[in-house]
C-alpha cells in the first residue's frame, strides 16, 4: 500500500487548522509568482533561505514530493518554532528545519540543487555575504531563485509622502525617504548582485500586483504595515515631527480614497533565478 494511504488528520486538531492557515496574502501572491516559475525536478537537495514559519518550505517539500530534501533556515527563533509545530502536522520526513544566519550558513560546500529565497533579499543584514554563501553550497549547476518587492513599491503613498515632506524645511526628510525607498533594490541591481557573487542569470520574470484597502485608517492598521513597513516610514522623520507629518499623509490619501473610492497601491514583484556554472 502506498505510504500517504497510512496518513490520517484529525480536524478537531487544533494545530491542523492553524497549519492550514498560515500565509498572508503578501507572501501568496509573491508564492504563486515563484511556483509558476519554478522547474520540477526530483532527486533535489533544497535550501529555503529565511524560511520564517514554514512558507514556502512545506509547500517546496509536498510540490517537488519525497525524493527531494528540503531544508529551512532562519534567525527568527519564535517563526522557526512556529514552523517546527507545523512540522509535526505535516508529517513530512524530507524537511530539516535549522537556525541559521543566511551570511554563515552551516552547510559543506556544493551541497545543495536548487536554493530559494522567497521574500528575504530586501531583510539580510549583509546580501551581498549571503549571496557568497549561496554560492559556496550550491552544487555546480545548481539554481538560486529569488522572489521580491522592488524599487516602485506602493508608489502611489510615496508619491504623496514626498508631497507631504516637501512643505516641510527640513531636507533631510526627502533625503531620508529615498534612502528608504531605494533600499530594496532593483532588478538591475539584484541581477548585478547575483552576478557579482558568480551566477548567471537564466530567468527574470516580473508581474505587478494591486493591494487595495477601504482608505487610510485601513491601510495604516493593516498587520502588514504594522509590522513590515510602518517603522521603516516613521524613521523617515523625528518623533517631534511624526504625528504632524503621518496626520498629514493619512488626509492626502484620505483624498485619493474619496476620488477613487478605494486607496490602490501598486506591488511591483520580481521572480529571478541564477544558475551557478557547471
Amino acid at each position: 500500500m502506498p505510504d500517504f494511504l497510512h496518513r490520517t488528520y484529525d480536524f478537531s486538531q487544533t494545530g491542523l487548522a492553524s497549519t492550514l492557515d498560515e500565509v498572508s496574502l503578501w507572501s501568496a501572491r509573491f508564492g504563486i509568482l515563484l511556483f509558476k516559475h519554478l522547474t520540477l525536478r526530483p532527486n533535489l537537495n533544497v535550501l529555503d533561505l529565511a524560511c520564517g514559519t514554514g512558507f514556502p518550505l512545506f509547500e517546496l517539500a509536498q510540490i517537488y514530493g519525497p525524493s527531494c530534501q528540503v531544508t529551512g533556515v532562519d534567525i527568527w527563533q519564535e517563526g522557526l518554532e512556529r514552523a517546527r509545530a507545523k512540522q509535526q502536522v505535516y508529517q513530512l520526513p524530507n524537511v530539516r528545519i535549522s537556525e541559521a544566519d543566511a551570511a554563515h550558513l552551516p552547510f559543506q560546500t556544493h551541497e545543495f540543487d536548487l536554493i530559494v529565497s522567497h521574500l528575504g533579499i530586501n531583510n539580510f543584514d549583509n546580501p551581498e555575504a549571503a549571496l557568497a554563501e549561496c554560492f559556496r553550497v550550491a552544487k555546480s549547476g545548481a539554481s538560486l531563485v529569488l522572489t521580491t518587492n522592488t524599487i516602485g513599491h506602493m508608489r502611489e503613498l510615496y508619491t504623496l509622502f514626498y508631497e507631504v515632506l516637501r512643505g516641510l524645511d527640513k531636507p533631510e526628510y526627502l533625503e531620508r525617504l529615498t534612502r528608504q525607498e531605494e533600499h530594496r533594490g532593483s532588478k538591475e541591481g539584484f541581477s548585478q548582485a547575483m552576478q557579482a557573487a558568480g551566477f548567471q542569470i537564466t530567468n527574470i520574470q516580473e508581474e505587478t500586483s494591486l493591494f487595495r484597502y477601504a482608505d487610510a485608517n485601513a491601510l495604516f492598521n493593516h498587520i502588514l504595515t504594522q509590522v513590515g513597513f510602518l517603522d521603516g516610514w516613521r524613521n523617515v522623520v523625528d518623533p517631534e515631527d511624526e504625528e504632524q507629518v503621518f496626520t498629514l499623509l493619512t488626509n492626502k490619501l484620505d483624498q485619493v480614497k474619496q476620488e477613487q473610492g478605494e486607496l490602490r497601491l501598486t506591488v511591483p514583484m520580481l521572480y529571478l533565478e541564477g544558475k551557478k556554472p557547471a
